[in-house]
């Protein structure tokens, strides 16, 4: 069975919730997802759809595009949820010019996750460089790390192996343009990769262009069986097995 470690199901960015809920209960194939806020209220949205389902955890963060007006204070008191597993999706996106508001949510995050004894998502939009200074210079997450929809780059890559990180592959690593994707795919340690559809974004061949949803991760596993040279199934086991390490919490029982 799969994990979907990144997806949103929140008023923000999807109507009709009630239906992509039903299916992801319904879907044999998939056995837990994290769906990720990207703001105070989407992440309160999160751990209320987790409370109702138990297939469905929480992470809780200010995304960069949505710093503005968020008390982050609020984190630690929506972190008393026990389905509440990750601090995220945070980090930096070059698509914004206030780099240095999003800089300082992005180090008070990690101060609140370090203090929480929580893994951290990192959403890192041509930043990867930017985000890895600040891990050397300012603050390191303490206690586990991904890289979400990682944009590839084979240095960048090393920094995240040397320091235990780990990679999430979504929806692009099916697309004919993913050569380096491939590359870095080749490259990342078994113990240190997820899969995830950041749905309802970045759908996989063949539903490209279209809403993207969980049951979607299948294409990923497939093309990641392709490239490494591992049965579906195993892919399935690894990646699981590899989100429960890094989001501990998950593995509890519920």
């Amino acid at each position: 069975m799969a994990i979907d470690s990144h997806m949103h199901i929140h008023k923000k960015v999807l109507e009709n919730q009630e239906k992509y809920i039903e299916a992801i209960n319904n879907n044999a194939m998939i056995e837990r997802v994290i769906n990720v806020g990207l703001d105070i209220k989407s992440s309160e949205e999160s751990i209320h759809i987790s409370k109702a389902n138990q297939k469905f955890f929480s992470a809780i963060g200010i995304h960069p595009l949505y710093v503005a007006s968020q008390n982050l204070e609020t984190l630690y008191e929506l972190s008393n949820n026990p389905k509440v597993v990750a601090i995220g999706e945070i980090g930096l996106d070059t698509n914004k010019r206030n780099f240095e508001e999003q800089k300082k949510y992005f180090i008070n995050q990690i101060v609140i996750a370090n203090e929480l004894h929580l893994p951290v998502i990192i959403h890192s939009n041509n930043a990867n460089k930017l985000v890895i200074d600040i891990f050397e210079k300012d603050i390191k997450p303490k206690y586990g790390c991904v890289f979400h929809c990682f944009q590839p780059n084979i240095d960048d890559l090393e920094y995240c192996i040397e320091n235990n990180f780990y990679i999430s592959f979504a929806g692009k690593i099916t697309y004919k343009t993913a050569k380096k994707s491939i590359e870095v795919a080749n490259k990342v340690p078994n113990h240190l990769f997820l899969v995830e559809t950041d749905s309802p974004y970045i759908s996989p061949e063949p539903f490209r262009n279209q809403r993207n949803e969980t049951a979607n991760i299948k294409y990923i596993i497939q093309k990641l069986s392709e490239i490494k040279q591992i049965n579906e199934k195993e892919i399935e086991r690894m990646t699981s097995e590899n989100a429960k390490k890094l989001f501990k919490k998950m593995d509890e029982k519920f």
